[in-house]
C-alpha cells in the first residue's frame, strides 16, 4: 500500500514520456473495486473456464527467482502472467490502448515502464500512450509510479 507521502507526491508528478507507469493496487482498493474480479475477463479463454468454479482472490506462494524470496500472491494474477500473457494474440495491435497497457503490465508483473518503454512493445505512439495515462481520468489503476 502507497504511503500518504507518495499519493501526495504522485498528484505533483507532471508526467512526460519517460515517467513510469504501474498499475496502482491501492487505487483499486480506494475505488471499492475488486481487481481479481476484472483480471477474470483478461484470461485466456482456456483459463477463464477453469477459474469458472474458483475463488478469483485465492493466494498461491511464488518464489522469486532473483533473490528466493518467496512471497503470496493472487493465483489469477500468477495464472495471467505465466501463460495467458504468454499466448499469441494477448495484445494485437487492435486491441484498445488502455486494454494493451494494462496487460502489459500484467503480462510484465507490474514492473513500472514508461511511455516510450510502452511505445516499443506496443507500437503505439509515445505521445498517445501519455496523453491518455495523464489525463484526470484515472484507467484501470494505471498511475505513475511513485516510491515510497
Amino acid at each position: 500500500m502507497n504511503s500518504p507521502g507518495a499519493e501526495k507526491a504522485r498528484q505533483l508528478v507532471r508526467p512526460t514520456v519517460d515517467t513510469k507507469f504501474h498499475i496502482d493496487s491501492a487505487w483499486w482498493e480506494r475505488s471499492d473495486r475488486e481487481m481479481e474480479v476484472y483480471l477474470l475477463g483478461q484470461l485466456c479463454p482456456e483459463h477463464r473456464a477453469a477459474y469458472a468454479d474458483m475463488d478469483a482472490g485465492s493466494k498461491i506462494d511464488v518464489v522469486d527467482a532473483e533473490t528466493a524470496e518467496v512471497r503470496q500472491v493472487p493465483g489469477i494474477q500468477h495464472t495471467l502472467i505465466t501463460h495467458c500473457a504468454r499466448q499469441p494474440g494477448y495484445v494485437t495491435p487492435q486491441t484498445a490502448l488502455v486494454n494493451a497497457v494494462f496487460r502489459l503490465f500484467l503480462a510484465n508483473g507490474n514492473v513500472p515502464l514508461t511511455p516510450r518503454e510502452m511505445e516499443q512493445r506496443l507500437g503505439k505512439p509515445a505521445a498517445t500512450i501519455l496523453r491518455t495515462l495523464s489525463s484526470p481520468r484515472v484507467y484501470k489503476g494505471i498511475r505513475p509510479f511513485v516510491e515510497d
